[in-house]
Order: C-alpha cells, then sequence, then structure tokens
C-alpha cells in the first residue's frame, strides 16, 4: 500500500536533539527566535511553506511521557514544515541562501545528527492543511 495518488501537502519533520552544552532553556529560546528568523528571511522558504510549526518538549514533559512505559525518543524538538510537494521542499533546503544562513546557526544549538522523515497527514479530527 503507498501514499495517496493526490496527496493535498507534504509534511517534513525534522527532529533535533539540543548540543551537550547549551541549557533547554537556550535552545527553545534560540530556536523560537534568532533560528526561526532567519528562515522567515529567506523568500524560497516563505514563498514554498504552507505551515511551520515548531513542536517543543522539556525534561518535565519527556519523564511525564515515559511513566507510559513505552520509549520516548530523545528529541527535545521536531521543526514541521508543509509543502506542496517534494521539489518545493528541495528548493528551499537547496537553495545557496538558505543553506548560507541556516546550516551555520544550527551550529549555535542543535546537535548533529538531524532526523527527517516525509510523509503525508491523514487528518481524522480538526481541518486538514490545506495548499496555498
Amino acid at each position: 500500500m503507498g501514499e495517496p495518488a493526490n496527496l493535498p501537502v507534504i509534511r517534513v519533520q525534522l527532529c533535533l536533539k539540543k548540543k551537550d552544552d547549551v541549557t533547554d532553556e537556550f535552545f527553545h529560546d534560540y530556536w523560537k527566535g534568532n533560528h526561526v528568523k532567519l528562515a522567515l528571511e529567506n523568500k524560497k522558504f516563505t514563498d514554498g511553506v504552507i505551515r511551520y510549526n515548531q513542536f517543543h518538549t522539556s525534561p518535565r514533559l519527556k519523564e511525564a511521557a515515559s511513566n507510559f512505559k513505552i520509549p520516548v525518543p530523545e528529541y527535545d524538538g521536531i521543526a514541521e514544515v508543509w509543502v506542496k510537494d517534494l521539489e518545493t521542499w528541495e528548493g528551499i533546503v537547496t537553495d545557496p541562501d538558505f543553506v548560507t544562513a541556516i546550516a551555520p546557526d544550527e551550529d549555535n544549538f542543535i546537535k548533529s545528527p538531524i532526523n527527517i522523515m516525509i510523509g503525508y497527514d491523514h487528518t481524522v479530527i480538526g481541518d486538514a492543511v490545506k495548499p496555498k
């Protein structure tokens, strides 16, 4: 069973871990402020992205999740980016201006490697994300 023929949008999830030498507070504040500002200054990003969401967690929330007795990933956050198609995403992440601004800034707070998932939503409750 493959993906549906007419996907409304593609969702890219970038799973992030904070660098060992930064605090949780620094990681989350930097990502919400400095780093996102750089992305929003890039026209290819703002033109191509339908929705951008930052999913933040904390040591307290990870501990609460562990109470459910299932494995808890060690991520500190997930950047979720909805785009029309894979070509749009490829265009964003290969744009020289985007790469020049974003890649070096990641070294300020993100531990390598960043893990990625690409997929689509099957919305059951709530409104689906629609193309712009």
